[in-house]
């Protein structure tokens, strides 16, 4: 018998023991295959192969190649020689030459993504692994491997390609939610909701489909549907990790830190390092206006990730509001009384701490009728300057509270004198969804040249009101008690409740009703308009279309009908009004707006048009 031939086996690598494995195919084949095998690979480097010394090995093969540089299959020995000396790179490489020889080899090239994934370099992994694709573009066994590379590599364009694929070759409902997870990775967010609801049609208790589409339907903004799927797996799944982590993540977005807190902080007590609830502690802290503690709610993110997207976007948001700035307005504003205002302001504000900051304006207006206007200034002028501004400040003393006040003087030419200003602030917080901001102030009521050059001032309170009872719907409300300095008094009430109609990657609709009244205790013919029980009813539509980010376009309008004490019936009327506002979160910011209104009245038909454009450089 034979002596049996022992390799030392014990201690070898899987790529080593690969190496000796075809070393002993090669000298165990069939005698004519044998022969040519010995032949085509040069005995030193199988020699060398045995005694596992691979830099030997390769040596020998490189010498080889020097004279023959398309022998693949000595480009894939080397290949495998180098692997086993533990240069991955090198390894990867030496396919590459092999590729270079047979490039529409699909074997070769999904060797090459391995030994480039072995070497941790995804993209080119990711590279080699979709020519493999193109060359067997039916095989959805290589369509997998490629969507898990092009995962790892980041490329979440490559993932969706490769998921559509597979799902357009397999038609299986588990790939319909692979590309409904791949499209929400790639930023496709309508897409992706509307494959998630063609899959939970058939599959509604699919838990890992529940919480991706509540994961999608958070980042589009839509909360109510997200919170709806949530509710279905928590009845179907009960409240699990996954559960609580989704719940948490989208009350924070919501704008509910207080109901968040809890979940995000179980969470976090047993897994203090990850990523995801600490982004979420972040978003909660920052709801609560907690800023300086939100800001520190930074530094993990940045030590986890520093340079994933949504630690930078979480920095720079965090940050934008609470930055220094200096800017202009510009104002405009002309209406079918002849009446005009061109104004322009100088602004700034210097932020001392996260929670309080200093601030002031200056600004120039100018008022304008024509000759013989009933409007015209007491001494006859058509024209009107006026000089204004004030300084102030502002803290934040807790979640529920910020207080701040401003002091400024006001000088009115035309006989309009010098004035004093003042404003006093409350912002309130009492509930996670109701903001009540309370304010009083003294402004000139510089509505027309006339009421300006009479000096007339006017001492309002306000209380404004925000109210989300649901995640689909809220309620503006505006409450307003004023003097004027004539002795004239107004009263006012606004009320707007809206839903949130749509929500989706791109544009955002909301619809609602308004009521408006306005009532003054006399008509003084001051130069203003005071009418006696002003009532207007009308709907609401605005939609926001969400460029990026940092860029949308906001149209608002209001169609209703109106009346006063002057009118014997309603009358039909709308506002319109447009906004581009443009660097949301970045150093420099704008906002360009353009009104117009219409209404009737006893002297006619009524309009207005307006155009403002404010810029801030933030530091």
């Amino acid at each position: 018998m034979a002596q049996m031939i022992r390799f030392p086996l014990r201690g070898l690598s899987a790529r080593q023991f690969g190496a000796l494995a075809l070393i002993a195919t090669v000298v165990f084949a069939p005698p004519a295959f044998a022969q040519a095998a010995i032949h085509a690979v040069p005995e030193a480097a199988l020699a060398a192969e045995m005694q596992q010394d691979w830099a030997t090995a390769a040596s020998v093969y490189r010498d080889a190649l020097e004279t023959d540089p398309d022998r693949t299959d000595l480009w894939r020995r080397l290949a495998d020689v180098l692997a086993a000396d533990g240069q991955p790179v090198a390894a990867a490489q030496a396919l590459d030459q092999a590729v270079e020889t047979e490039p529409d080899d699909a074997d070769l090239r999904l060797a090459a993504s391995a030994a480039w994934a072995q070497a941790d370099q995804p993209a080119r992994a990711l590279e080699h692994c979709q020519a493999a694709a193109d060359a067997r573009p039916d095989d959805v066994s290589v369509l997998r491997k490629c969507a898990r590379q092009a995962n790892w590599a980041g490329d979440s364009v490559a993932v969706v390609r490769m998921r559509e694929r597979i799902y357009g070759i397999s038609g299986d409902a588990s790939d319909l939610k692979a590309y409904a997870r791949a499209l929400g990775g790639a930023g496709e967010l309508d897409e992706s909701v509307a494959l998630y609801h063609e899959y939970l049609a058939t599959h509604p208790d699919d838990a890992e489909a529940l919480l991706g589409y509540a994961t999608i339907q958070t980042w589009r903004g839509d909360y109510a549907n997200a919170a709806d799927a949530l509710a279905h797996y928590r009845k179907v799944h009960g409240e699990d990790d996954e559960w609580a982590a989704r719940s948490a993540r989208l009350l924070a977005w919501a704008h509910r830190p207080s109901r968040a807190r809890p979940f995000n902080n179980e969470l976090l007590a047993a897994e203090p390092d990850n990523y995801e609830y600490l982004y979420t502690r972040m978003l909660i802290l920052r709801g609560e206006k907690r800023h300086t503690e939100a800001i520190a709610a930074l530094e993990p993110l940045k030590r986890l990730r520093p340079k994933s997207k949504d630690t930078l976007d979480a920095i720079r948001s965090t940050h934008a509001f609470l930055r220094s700035n200096i800017g202009i307005e510009v104002g405009w504003w002309d209406d079918a009384d002849d009446i005009s205002l061109r104004r322009f302001a100088v602004k700034g504000r210097w932020s001392l701490t996260p929670e309080t900051y200093l601030y002031g304006r200056l600004e120039h207006r100018d008022l304008r009728t024509k000759a013989g206007s009933p409007y015209v200034g007491v001494e006859g002028d058509t024209a009107i300057d006026i000089e204004q501004g004030w300084v102030g400040a502002r803290h934040r003393f807790s979640p529920l509270l910020e207080i701040g006040g401003e002091v400024g003087a006001a000088s009115i030419d035309g006989g309009g004198g010098d004035h004093g200003l003042y404003g006093l602030y409350a912002d309130l917080r009492p509930l996670d969804n109701l903001w009540v901001d309370l304010s009083a102030t003294r402004r000139v009521w510089d509505i027309s040249p006339q009421s300006a050059s009479l000096g007339i001032t006017m001492r309002d309170h306000r209380a404004r009101i925000h109210w989300q009872p649901t995640l689909r719907h809220f309620v503006n409300a505006e409450v307003a008690h004023g003097r004027l300095s004539d002795g004239n008094r107004r009263d006012e009430v606004y009320v707007n409740p809206y839903r949130a109609m749509l929500r989706t990657e791109r544009f955002n609709l909301d619809l609602g009703v308004s009521a408006h009244w306005q009532d003054y205790d006399e008509d003084l013919a001051n130069g203003y308009y005071d009418p006696g029980n002003y009532r207007r009813f009308a709907v609401t539509a605005v939609g926001y279309w969400k460029f990026s980010d940092d860029d949308g376009l906001s149209v608002s309008v209001s169609p209703g009908w109106h009346t006063d004490d002057s009118l014997p019936q309603y009358e039909f009327g709308t506002d319109v009004s447009v906004e581009l506002i443009n660097g949301i979160y970045r150093d420099w910011y704008s906002r360009l707006s353009a009104a117009y209104s219409d209404r009737s009245q006893t002297t006619g038909r009524y309009d207005a048009y307006s155009v403002n454009w404010q810029l801030l450089r933030r530091f």
